[in-house]
């Protein structure tokens, strides 16, 4: 978001430099993640303005930004999450890790800043900020954790985001040759973009493409760039509560949601080096998730990937991070 909307970056210049050091040196350099580094984080996004809004300046000029929308304090009929409450600060780590521009819109961020609360308006509006005269080269991801059912997206309020409008807001303003990908971790997402084609990944990790129909949207007609949408549909239950040992944790239970988790633990068990592609991350979920009848997990896409890779989750080099 501009700053004149969203007010002062949340990092002061000190910070930031000691906070890139700290990642550059635990996380890439080694290409892993430690208890300790975890635990920085963690505090630090506890600090009354952390809000990840962390600019990386681009050589080449082109966008690598994410919008993470988190909602946990459900009322009502809709039980309330504690994944989410930490999905945020995972999502942001590692996209930041990766040299990827953040924000985030959630109702457990530390100084309860009402512009950056999850509502419908908010959201539309800082999805519009985000995609905002992309381009040929640009990058994008949004991540959503929070309650769905069959009408789309359920915010904390009970209003609803529908497939047809987040295919409005999300796959339509996007110009040839920009990418958007999309994380939705909640329930009913296994295709709510309505995209074309379904990813299938088998035990060698290849990868085939399945025609698919829908009625959220329109197959590609609307599309001028390339949709990558990635559903958990985890389910009633699809909160994580872990304490994995293969994976460096402070020693506690760690609540988050399932592609959180799977990225997470992506980086810590399975990308040692090369590229981070598309089909070991959907292992890694695939080892995480146990899905209710008819809430499977699902890649969908717009067209033919030339690069299956996830791109937050590539570590650049430690020269990326200038403080």
């Amino acid at each position: 978001m501009s700053r004149d909307t969203t007010g002062t970056l949340p990092f002061s210049e000190d910070n930031r430099a000691v906070l890139l050091t700290l990642l550059a040196s635990q996380g890439l350099v080694r290409n892993r993640y430690t208890a300790t580094l975890w635990k920085k984080w963690k505090a630090f996004c506890e600090g009354p303005r952390a809000i990840p809004n962390i600019p990386i300046q681009k050589a080449n000029g082109n966008k690598q930004k994410i919008l993470v929308i988190s909602v946990s304090a459900y009322s009502n009929r809709w039980q309330p999450l504690h994944g989410p409450r930490n999905d945020w600060r995972f999502w942001a780590m590692l996209s930041m890790m990766s040299g990827w521009n953040v924000d985030v819109v959630a109702d457990s961020l530390p100084n309860a800043d009402p512009s950056r609360q999850p509502t419908k308006d908010n959201i539309r509006r800082f999805i519009q900020a985000l995609l905002k005269g992309s381009n040929a080269g640009d990058e994008f991801a949004i991540v959503y954790s929070g309650h769905g059912d069959s009408q789309g997206l359920v915010l904390a309020d009970g209003n609803h985001i529908s497939p047809q409008e987040l295919r409005t807001w999300l796959v339509q303003p996007l110009n040839t040759g920009s990418t958007l990908w999309t994380f939705f971790d909640c329930c009913e997402s296994s295709n709510i973009l309505g995209l074309p084609q379904k990813i299938m990944c088998d035990e060698k990790r290849d990868i085939r493409y399945q025609p698919v129909r829908s009625s959220a949207g329109r197959g590609d007609a609307d599309v001028r760039g390339t949709v990558i949408s990635i559903g958990s549909a985890a389910g009633p239950s699809g909160e994580m509560d872990l304490t994995d040992s293969a994976v460096p944790t402070p020693g506690q239970l760690v609540y988050c949601g399932p592609l959180a988790w799977a990225a997470y633990r992506f980086f810590c068990l399975e990308l040692k080096e090369g590229e981070p592609l598309l089909a070991k991350f959907w292992s890694s979920l695939m080892g995480v998730l146990e899905p209710s009848q008819g809430q499977q997990a699902q890649i969908t896409v717009s067209s033919i990937l030339r690069k299956p890779v996830v791109p937050m989750l590539r570590p650049p080099p430690p020269t990326a991070f200038s403080a």
